[in-house]
């Protein structure tokens, strides 16, 4: 194996490049958990973890290593641990604002050609979520497919597919069974040498159970329905990248009871290209497409050209976007200013006495 299996190219060379050091090699993260990284390279699997210089100069989270990236380490011939060093920059990155209270920026997967965005068609099929993952998706650079697990429980496939090209005009949409085995095959569609894939969805959508089709192996846990609410149960709990046996590399990644968006002005635009074009008709430049006469979006409504739950599912993540940025630049200015009272104090310590 070499490193362009696991994903390296020009775009991650050019950034090698400057920091040159015999003594550092190039690897990927394949899993992290509780401060501990997995990395593969061309001399092996080895465990790492990171450096206090590279942990002192990091902001937040998203500047230490994710699950996907291209980091510098030392190299550990002989050794069964190492220490990272440096972050390569990400070619894309899938995010969200961290779950809780924190202004944090979460980054969920890095380095992800190709996004799944799964759900289930049984009880969990909501085409709202779908439209909230495909905003971000569409932000972090990968190209997303939509896969419809669970095909073989449900009486209205034909429907759900045109319900879900409806949301994404243009994105490929699948539908398969995980558990009877049809379909699968048409991800390996995606799939090449060097190319990496990851499954996101919420928990009990059967992730993991294409993980393991796709794998001919038993690599991830699954779990039975839940018989009383007819869901998926939630199995795994790290992300991780998987070497497939034909090339190519996959991700799977643990259900998210909380996807808040942190940054989609571009992702939300793409998502919702056919409002965003109903827009340009309306009579005011500046029309919020709520009350305003001459609005060409709420006429798309009424005439039923636009499904008003896709439009208020709009404004819902319009909203939360804009909350979330606002808080941002509150946040960001808080810090500031306890900073300037840091070296506010540290100043008046240092000042001599009369």
């Amino acid at each position: 194996m070499n490193l362009e299996d696991f994903g390296w190219n020009s775009f991650f060379e050019d950034h090698c490049a400057n920091n040159q050091n015999d003594n550092l090699v190039p690897a990927r993260v394949s899993f992290q958990g509780r401060g501990m990284y997995r990395l593969i390279s061309g001399v092996g699997e080895v465990w790492a973890e990171i450096s206090g210089a590279l942990r002192h100069d990091s902001l937040d989270s998203e500047d230490l290593p994710a699950c996907g990236d291209w980091v510098l380490a030392d190299n550990p011939m002989g050794l069964d641990r190492t220490v990272i060093r440096f972050l390569l920059p990400r070619r894309t990155s899938f995010s969200r604002k961290q779950a809780g209270t924190a202004m944090e920026r979460q980054v969920i997967a890095a380095n992800i050609d190709t996004v799944c965005l799964v759900s289930g068609l049984d009880a969990d099929f909501n085409p709202r979520r779908i439209e909230r993952y495909l905003a971000i998706a569409y932000e972090s650079g990968s190209r997303p497919v939509i896969v419809l697990n669970k095909a073989d429980i449900c009486l209205e496939v034909p429907a759900r597919i045109a319900e879900a090209l409806s949301l994404a005009p243009g994105v490929p949409v699948l539908a398969v069974s995980a558990t009877a085995g049809f379909g699968v095959e048409g991800i390996m569609n995606y799939i090449g040498r060097g190319q990496t894939i990851a499954f996101l969805g919420s928990s009990g959508v059967g992730k993991s159970s294409i993980v393991n089709r796709l794998l001919g192996r038993s690599a991830q846990e699954v779990r039975e329905t839940d018989p009383y609410t007819g869901r998926g149960l939630h199995t795994t709990s790290a992300r991780q990248l998987l070497l497939l046996p034909f090339g190519g590399l996959i991700m799977d990644t643990p259900g998210m009871r909380e996807l808040q968006l942190w940054s989609v002005d571009a992702g939300l635009d793409t998502g919702f290209e056919d409002i965003k074009a109903l827009a340009e008709g309306c009579r005011f430049r500046d029309c919020s497409h709520q009350s305003e006469p001459g609005c060409r979006v709420q006429a798309a409504v009424l005439q039923g050209e636009l499904d008003a739950r896709r439009l208020a599912n709009y404004f819902k993540l319009r909203k939360e976007a804009c909350y979330i940025e606002l808080k941002r630049a509150h946040s960001a200015s808080w810090v500031e200013k306890e900073r300037w009272k840091k070296v506010a104090r540290a100043a008046r310590k240092l000042k001599p006495e009369r």
